[in-house]
């Protein structure tokens, strides 16, 4: 009983930090920059069934629309796609860390996850997971999740479904963007 009183209390706790967090909704079909100094990192799980893998992809731009980094991995044990989702933005928010960047923004095209990181409170069947968000944006001086057009997360979509349609489950994280996306990314940037 103790452990779920304390729990309520580190959900239910205002932040000391001068960590930011907020949800905006972006309605915009294609992709639009961050402001500048901040980074904007798409994400994406795609999810078949609870019994395969999910391939899991995040791709981080700056105020130019030049790619930094991207990764990729394979998770298991996901039981449904908001799951998958939930943990796309932990993979994602985990490697932005390590890598020491500080004002992000997390877009992805799937509303629910967005709603249920801002509101935590009103989603308690994923508590465990929505904890892990709530230490996890500690760790950044700014953090704004969006919710996006399926259209505006095209590249991460594609990253996350190659996972699964070319049996790539090595997890890796890479400076840049793919080469194979390289001509749509460049279009995404005018």
């Amino acid at each position: 009983m103790k452990e779920e009183v304390d729990q309520w209390f580190q959900l239910n706790m205002v932040s000391n930090s001068t960590s930011t967090a907020t949800t905006t909704l972006h309605h915009c079909e294609r992709w639009l920059p961050p402001e500048n100094g901040v980074i904007k990192c798409n994400v994406h799980a795609n999810w078949r069934n609870p019994y395969l893998h999910s391939g899991v992809a995040w791709i981080a731009k700056d105020h130019n629309g030049n790619v930094t980094h991207h990764a990729r991995d394979a998770i298991v044990h996901a039981p449904n796609r908001f799951i998958a989702e939930l943990r796309c933005i932990i993979f994602a928010m985990t490697s932005l860390s390590d890598l020491r960047i500080s004002r992000v923004i997390i877009s992805s095209d799937y509303t629910e996850v967005i709603e249920a990181i801002k509101c935590p409170l009103q989603w308690p069947r994923h508590r465990g997971l929505l904890q892990q968000v709530l230490r996890l944006k500690e760790k950044f001086q700014v953090i704004t999740f969006d919710s996006e057009k399926v259209t505006a997360n095209g590249v991460a979509r594609d990253i996350a479904r190659s996972v699964l349609r070319d049996g790539r489950f090595q997890s890796y994280l890479a400076m840049g963007g793919p080469s194979w996306l390289h001509d749509r990314i460049a279009r995404e940037q005018h």
